[in-house]
């Protein structure tokens, strides 16, 4: 049954066989409201700005400014987007740098259409989303070396901290999940950022992926070739 109020959604691709095929398939489905697309940067980044979509499905290699372009700009705009990344490639270093500008979630051309679903809601839901392909790519290039020292300096509390930390979740929705108060739930993020050199949520949730506090199982289905919505390009 379609959603009476389906979430705005703002595709950005550069394959227009590929972006017009999923703008149809999304619209079909009821639960999203495509209200632009294009192949082209800065229209997206212009655009976004203006429209304010509840998400941005964003690929990386655009006509004139390019993704990690696009998202570096939003900061100056004042926009608090949420943008999942959408693209063919989905090393270690482009999983980090899509994360340090801001990405919400992470997900492969070669993936399932059904993980593709999956990252947007939780996206739109105000979460973080890897699918599993980019959740190791994190992991492997953060390694391990430090993964046990890491987590014995945390306390219980810091983990359940950091987890919910790592799925989007702001100081006061921490406080009410787990039942303590505002400036707690604040000072733990604190000593969080302290303890393990983070800067920022997107600092954290890292972190969170490296040191194993949120598991590559969690992040998404198992991906392989077979039944993939998108080839790669």
């Amino acid at each position: 049954m379609p959603n009476m109020n389906p979430s705005s959604i703002y595709v950005a691709e550069d394959h227009v066989a590929i972006r017009e095929l999923l703008c149809q398939h999304l619209e079909m489905m009821g639960n999203y409201n495509v209200i632009g697309q294009t192949n082209d940067g800065a229209e997206a980044l212009r655009n976004c700005v203006q429209l304010k979509p509840d998400i941005l499905l964003l690929d990386l290699n655009l006509r004139g400014m390019n993704g990690f372009e696009v998202m570096s700009r939003f900061t100056d705009y004042g926009w608090a987007q949420r943008i999942l990344v959408f693209s063919s490639h989905v090393d270690a270093s482009t999983v980090r740098r899509a994360m340090e500008l801001g990405a919400k979630g992470i997900v492969e051309k070669s993936a399932p259409f059904t993980i593709l679903m999956e990252g947007l809601r939780a996206v739109i839901g105000g979460q973080s989303f890897l699918s599993d392909l980019a959740s190791q790519a994190l992991r492997q290039s953060l390694g391990s070396s430090s993964e046990s020292q890491s987590i014995m300096d945390l306390t219980p509390r810091e983990i359940e901290v950091l987890k919910l930390v790592a799925e989007g979740k702001s100081n006061k929705e921490v406080a009410t999940a787990l039942n303590i108060k505002l400036k707690t739930a604040e000072n733990h993020r604190h000593n969080l950022m302290n303890k393990l050199g983070a800067r920022n949520a997107a600092d954290l949730t890292r972190e969170a992926y490296r040191i194993g506090v949120v598991a590559l199982e969690g992040s998404g289905a198992s991906l392989s070739n077979e039944g993939s919505y998108f080839s790669q390009k």
